[in-house]
């Protein structure tokens, strides 16, 4: 049976973070594109592609040491693509607050090994 969510989860690192020691936008992204790939060709059985990240948005931002964790699940499933919703939730492991950090869609289209669109299974 094949599984439609996926859970991430790590320590913010020193290298993630800006000068006020919020980790970068940009690094948040690259985490969302990373679960989202994965749950993308986990599902799929087929190597995937990013089309389009849709109405993303910080909401909260996260510190270097806290538990980040990425939730992915499948939304949409259509003949060659995949949306997937991403919440990002952070956790200061010492004060035990959690917060959501940030949500978004991220589309994914299955490819061959040609880098041409394919049907999903």
């Amino acid at each position: 049976m094949e599984t439609k969510t996926l859970k991430m989860s790590f320590l913010a690192q020193t290298t993630d973070v800006n000068y006020h020691g919020n980790v970068h936008g940009g690094k948040v992204m690259k985490w969302i594109d990373e679960v989202g790939y994965a749950l993308a060709v986990r599902f799929s059985g087929k190597n995937c592609v990013t089309k389009f990240v849709d109405d993303i948005e910080f909401l909260e931002p996260i510190h270097i040491g806290d538990l980040v964790k990425l939730s992915a699940e499948i939304v949409k499933v259509g003949n060659s693509s995949l949306r997937i919703q991403v919440e990002v939730r952070s956790e200061n492991l010492i004060e035990i607050n959690q917060k959501k950090n940030c949500v978004c869609d991220i589309v994914f289209v299955a490819i061959d090994k040609n880098g041409k669109k394919t049907t999903i299974k």
